[in-house]
């Protein structure tokens, strides 16, 4: 007979149950749903007994959105600004090394974010996420902000690079904070959501930045001060994990390194390779007579838009085997980019570019979701910061790996279609190397 869960305080159960804030089941001590509610369990396992907080599904799902909105700021920091890059060059003319710090300006935010995370992920573990991801908010709004009022370069970088530690902070406390209230299916959902929503935010952002960059360079920068209205948001919508319930569950007190360093190495490769097509369209396009920057943005905008479409494939698939989805990640990337060097018109490049988009819209989500299932709860803030450092440090190599491959080579085309071979190569490494694991819980 089924036990039934003593009372406690209002809004707790006592019983050993996942740690899951996505459904209001009760559980009995095994970890077994009390009927009606359903039939999952732990397999039997036994547990000592611990407080669980019992979080309604409304509530759980408006806290997971809630979590996935932060991906916003990192893609935001990206695009926002780009429309008005040309206006603020002008603007520094006068300086003699406005040429060069100017870009630094835009890129730095990504390479701190990269260098930041492992250290966030570390704070994360050892003061709380959900209190890191406040802060980390409210400071992001003060600095994006900043350049509004800034009228030396070397300043407006200064802002920017603690933007970019601000991005990592939210990015690995929001994603951890998924991982800790979701499992299984749930967790792959909300993972897969979170790459939806920063793919396709992307499109009104570059949008709306042209659109205020008509009123001059300064005024998207007051974008940024939205970030502060997700400070209260997360603040009474989010509850933090705690350690206590996990610590029933997860005995694990190491990351399992050996097989973390290999979808590190996945995922950090992959960045590099999805990069090439945002970074390096407007000079393939060139290639073709096409110089236009409408066709440039349109090629890349569609070859976005297929992200979030491979997103909802791995949402769909995640419970099939993990090397075929990754082969089928890698295959995708791999392939779009060898037709984008093979191609010889606009419709072509076009084409390998959505094939390409849709290898990655699988590859994040997969490769995020094997990273976290075995994690420890008290180690899961920096596996998060490790594997977002290895996101970003992709993303600043990639146009520099694809400089010196195009110097060695003699042409971007080439360059491209040696990239290609490395994605297919990569879908066989990832199919042997990610064989007998999976992706949740």
């Amino acid at each position: 007979m089924m036990e039934r869960p003593h009372k406690m305080a209002a809004g707790f159960e006592s019983s050993a149950s996942l740690p899951l804030s996505t459904n209001n089941h009760k559980f009995n001590r095994h970890g077994r749903r009390c009927r009606p509610c359903g039939t999952a369990s732990l397999g039997g396992c036994m547990m000592s007994d611990a407080l669980v907080q019992v979080v309604p599904s409304r509530a759980a799902t408006a806290q997971s959105v809630s979590l996935i909105l932060p991906v916003i700021l990192p893609v935001m920091a990206a695009v926002l600004v780009a429309p008005v890059i040309p206006d603020i060059s002008r603007a520094f003319a006068a300086d003699p090394n406005a040429g060069l710090l100017v870009p630094v300006a835009i890129t730095i935010p990504a390479l701190m974010l990269a260098l930041f995370s492992p250290l966030a992920g570390w704070l994360a573990d050892r003061f709380g996420r959900k209190r890191l991801l406040v802060a980390a908010l409210l400071v992001y709004a003060a600095c994006g902000v900043a350049p509004i009022w800034l009228d030396h370069l070397p300043a407006i970088i200064l802002a920017r690079a603690l933007l970019g530690i601000c991005e990592a902070a939210v990015m690995t406390c929001s994603t951890t904070l998924i991982c800790d209230h979701n499992q299984g299916r749930e967790r792959e959902r909300w993972l897969a959501m979170q790459s939806v929503v920063a793919s396709l935010s992307a499109i009104p952002l570059i949008a709306v930045g042209g659109l205020l960059g008509e009123q001059g360079w300064r005024t998207p920068f007051a974008i940024y001060g939205l970030a502060a209205f997700l400070a209260p948001v997360i603040l009474f919508l989010v509850e933090e994990a705690p350690k206590e319930l996990h610590k029933t569950v997860e005995t694990a007190s190491a990351i399992p390194w050996r097989r973390f360093a290999t979808v590190s190495l996945l995922v950090l490769t992959a960045s590099l390779l999805f990069y090439i097509v945002p970074i390096q369209m407007g000079f393939l396009l060139a290639i073709q007579g096409i110089a236009s920057p409408q066709m440039i943005g349109l090629a890349t905008a569609t070859g976005s838009l297929a992200i979030p479409v491979g997103a909802l494939l791995f949402r769909r698939l995640s419970r099939k085997s993990t090397p075929l989805m990754a082969a089928l990640a890698f295959a995708g990337m791999g392939l779009g980019l060898l037709a984008m060097a093979m191609a010889g018109d606009f419709p072509s490049i076009v084409a390998g570019a959505v094939l390409h988009g849709f290898g990655w819209g699988i590859a994040l989500p997969l490769l995020l979701t094997v990273a976290m299932a075995e994690l420890p709860f008290d180690l899961r803030g920096r596996g998060t910061g490790l594997f977002m450092g290895a996101v970003f440090i992709g993303q600043f190599l990639s146009p520099l790996v694809v400089a010196a491959v195009e110097h060695a080579s003699g042409g971007l085309v080439r360059a491209i279609g040696i990239f290609a071979l490395c994605g297919l190569l990569l879908a066989v490494t990832a199919t042997l190397t990610l064989r007998g694991t999976q992706t949740g819980r």
